[in-house]
C-alpha cells in the first residue's frame, strides 16, 4: 500500500490519529492490542535499561511497528514516541488480520521491515564487540551500503544522526564528531540528512586498519 495513495487517506478516516512531537503512542509493559503503521513522520522506539531510556529505532514513513499485537495477550517491549508531528493508522489486531489478508503487499512489508530489524540486532551484537566509537560508526555505514554494488561509485545514505545514534547506540554528539572526522578525511560528504559515501571498499579498508590497531594495542 502506497502510504500516500487515495486509499490511505480513506483509512485514515476511519483508523487514523495524529500526534505532537513528543507524544507517547505506547508504552512499554502496556498491553499489545494495536499495529501501527506510519503515513507521516518519524516514531522512535524506546527501551527502559534500568533508569535510563534507550533508543532501539527510528521509523519512518511506510514503517509498520507494535507487531506483539499479533500476538494476543502480549506486553509492549519498547515505548513508542513521536519524533515531530506525525499521522499514523492504528488497526486493532482483527482489523489488521484482515488487511493483510486484503492486501497481501501489507505482509511481505511486514516480513521485510522484520527481517531488517534482524540484521540491525545483529549489528548491534558486533557493534558491542567493538571497543572505540569511530569503528562502530564505520561499521554502520558500511552495513548500510551493503546494497551498493561492487565498484560502484558514491553511494547516498538517507540517514541523520540521531537515527545513527539509535541504532549504533551510542550519543548523538558522538556521532557527529565521528562523521565530521570521516568528512575532514574524504571518506564522505554531508548534505542535509544525506551521507555520500565517496568510496565504500576505502571504508572497509579503513575498518580493517583499525581493527588491526586495535588488536596490536592488545598485545
Amino acid at each position: 500500500m502506497d502510504v500516500r495513495s487515495k486509499n490511505a487517506e480513506r483509512l485514515f478516516e476511519r483508523f487514523g490519529r495524529s500526534y505532537a512531537g513528543g507524544d507517547v503512542v505506547f508504552t512499554e509493559d502496556d498491553p499489545a492490542t494495536e499495529v501501527f503503521m506510519i503515513l507521516e513522520g518519524r516514531i522512535r522506539l524506546l527501551k527502559r535499561v534500568r533508569a535510563v531510556e534507550r533508543d532501539i529505532v527510528i521509523l519512518k514513513t511506510g514503517d509498520i511497528f507494535g507487531e506483539a499485537a499479533l500476538v494476543r495477550g502480549q506486553l509492549r517491549s519498547a515505548s513508542a514516541v513521536a519524533l515531530g508531528q506525525c499521522r499514523v493508522l492504528a488497526f486493532t489486531t482483527d482489523d489488521f488480520e484482515v488487511l493483510l489478508k486484503d492486501q497481501p503487499e501489507i505482509a511481505l512489508k511486514l516480513i521485510g521491515q522484520l527481517n531488517r530489524r534482524l540484521q540491525a540486532a545483529e549489528e548491534r551484537i558486533e557493534n558491542m564487540m567493538l571497543r572505540d566509537s569511530q569503528s562502530k560508526i564505520v561499521n554502520t555505514l558500511i552495513r548500510l551500503a551493503q546494497g551498493a554494488s561492487p565498484g560502484q561509485g558514491h553511494v547516498f545514505l538517507s540517514v541523520s544522526p540521531i537515527e545513527l545514534s539509535s541504532r549504533i547506540g551510542i550519543d548523538v554528539d558522538t556521532v557527529k564528531r565521528g562523521i565530521l572526522q570521516l568528512k575532514e578525511n574524504r571518506f564522505l560528504g554531508i548534505a542535509g540528512e544525506q551521507l555520500e559515501l565517496y568510496d565504500v571498499e576505502a571504508l572497509r579498508k579503513l575498518y580493517r586498519l583499525m581493527g588491526m590497531k586495535e588488536n596490536l594495542k592488545k598485545e
